[in-house]
């Protein structure tokens, strides 16, 4: 006979299943945002520099230059997304080589914030597996508590 499971296992359940709650939360929010991103303002910029650079992984660093009513701004900001580290030299330059020095660039920036820039708006693959991936962090275990308490009821049952 298997033993019942214990208040703090049921915790520890819950708890992880509010961890993928928050996770998918965060996830739509942020793709929210990101959508939001396609319809801000553009502005011309110039590509300054665009390299690969290496600290405990390769990363691509482009830095562009753009103006809003006459201020000037720069910005290294791609997407809304976290900068991508890769394992491989030419898989940051696979990004890199679409902005070249001295490239003019389409420059999105933030309406309420003209010194946020971004060069690709929109929503990435990222957001869509961040919330998959929370909810299954938020199903699985709820799903499993189900299980082991259908199997505890029809044990002590029987």
């Amino acid at each position: 006979m298997e033993k019942p499971i214990s208040k703090s296992g049921i915790l520890l359940i819950i708890l992880a299943s509010l961890a993928g709650l928050f996770l998918s939360i965060y996830a739509t929010n942020s793709a929210v945002n990101a959508y939001k991103s396609k319809s801000w303002p553009t502005a011309e910029g110039t590509i300054i520099t665009s390299e690969v650079v290496r600290h405990s992984k390769y990363e691509p660093r482009v830095i562009y230059t753009y103006s809003v009513d006459t201020l000037d701004f720069s910005s290294e900001k791609i997407s809304l997304t976290p900068t991508a580290q890769y394992k491989y030299k030419e898989g940051a330059a696979k990004v890199t080589n679409k902005y070249p020095v001295n490239t003019k660039v389409k420059v999105y920036y933030d309406p309420n914030k003209f010194d946020f820039a971004i060069l690709d708006p929109g929503i990435k693959g990222v957001h869509f597996f961040m919330f998959l991936l929370g909810v299954i962090i938020f199903v699985a275990p709820l799903i499993g508590l189900r299980y082991t308490l259908k199997k505890n009821n029809s044990s002590t049952s029987s």
